[in-house]
């Protein structure tokens, strides 16, 4: 699918010239961040894993944060266990660079529970992952998640 260059808009039009801009370049913005929303995991396949692992069908997702200038990017996470002896810590990993973007807190739940996790992307074009971080391989856990961009 192509996209059309949107271009600048001029001083006479309705629109102000900075509103219109900060317009355009927000939309340029989203459609440079290529965000494919779903993190991957499952409500229904469960981990049995003493440590740190990948999501089921984990799809890392690639942000240029060059383009993102005033967006907030975040990953709405959801986990549960089986047993609250079995805690599943969610985190997004920085694939590129090998480091951990952002670490949640340990859910402890038998039903699910949401976290929000703001990404504080920077540099160039990078590719992000959601890992999962088990205080013991006891009991099944269950992890998924999106990634939502907003001005």
């Amino acid at each position: 699918m192509a996209y059309n260059a949107i271009s600048d808009f001029v001083l006479d039009q309705i629109f102000g010239y900075q509103t219109a801009t900060k317009i355009k370049n927000n939309i340029e913005a989203a459609l440079a961040a290529r965000l494919e929303r779903n993190l991957g995991g499952s409500r229904i396949n469960s981990v049995l894993f003493n440590g740190t692992f990948d999501v089921h069908d984990y799809r890392d997702v690639e942000i240029d944060a060059t383009k993102l200038g005033g967006l907030t990017v975040r990953a709405r996470v959801e986990g549960r266990t089986t047993d609250s002896t079995t805690s599943v810590t969610p985190r997004i990993r920085n694939i590129t660079d090998s480091t951990t973007l952002v670490t949640g807190t340990a859910i402890t739940s038998t039903t699910f529970v949401e976290q929000l996790l703001t990404m504080a992307v920077t540099g160039a074009n990078k590719k992000y992952r959601l890992q999962g971080t088990t205080n013991n391989g006891n009991n099944d856990v269950f992890l998924f998640g999106v990634v939502e961009t907003f001005a």
